[in-house]
């Protein structure tokens, strides 16, 4: 029998890890948007009286937590493409390079790239596709710009739906940015730091 050990490249690895996020994530949004009413909670577990988790439906306007960037929900969505470009080029530039990269430095990218694109497949098309949200009312798909759709192109709202004690309530794009983001400044920090510095002098000496 043959030992011989598949290897299964950076790029490869990051496109089926994002492409899970992406996949679990809108699945997840669209079942609370077309099932659950603004504000309604499904599942709830309370211990010591502690409300441990709570699968509760929210839709965010703007950032983490509802916040507005400079006020404007078409600046935020640029933003976020903007993030998205930034963060894909260098996945790009990684996996093209001839030095070994960490598998773990590149998912770390990975997942960051993959929360912000699920949100922002929100922004852009949410508002189009379905109809408002309200506290009395389940949204309903209505096609690509259909009749009775709720905002414009770049205007979608974020849908939120998980609550932990003391967290913002969440998405699961919102948990792979964060993850990400962690394990890039806990345990990535130094592969980040060297990414950047040999990218500069790399800029200086063309």
């Amino acid at each position: 029998m043959s030992n011989t050990k598949v290897q299964i490249s950076n790029g490869k690895m990051a496109m089926v890890v994002i492409a899970i996020i992406l996949l679990v994530d809108q699945i997840v949004k669209i079942w609370v948007k077309t099932n659950m009413s603004i504000g309604e909670t499904v599942i709830q577990w309370d211990a010591f009286n502690i409300t441990w988790f709570r699968m509760t439906f929210l839709e965010n306007n703007g950032a983490a937590g509802g916040m507005q960037l400079f006020g404007s929900k078409v600046f935020l969505t640029l933003f976020r493409m903007i993030a998205i470009g930034f963060v894909g080029y260098y996945l790009w530039k990684l996996n093209k390079r001839v030095e070994p990269v960490r598998k773990g430095f590149f998912l770390t990218l990975a997942l960051i790239l993959a929360g912000a694109a699920g949100n922002l497949i929100d922004c852009l098309f949410y508002g189009l596709c379905f109809s408002a949200s309200t506290g009395f009312d389940v949204s309903q798909f209505v096609g690509f710009a259909g009749e009775g759709h709720y905002a414009g192109f770049l205007e979608g709202r974020v849908v939120d739906m998980f609550e932990l004690p003391f967290t913002f309530i969440w998405n699961i794009a919102d948990a792979a940015i964060t993850i990400g983001v962690i394990l890039l400044l806990l345990v990535y920090r130094n592969d980040l730091n060297n990414l950047l510095s040999k990218n500069v002098h790399t800029t200086s000496a063309e």
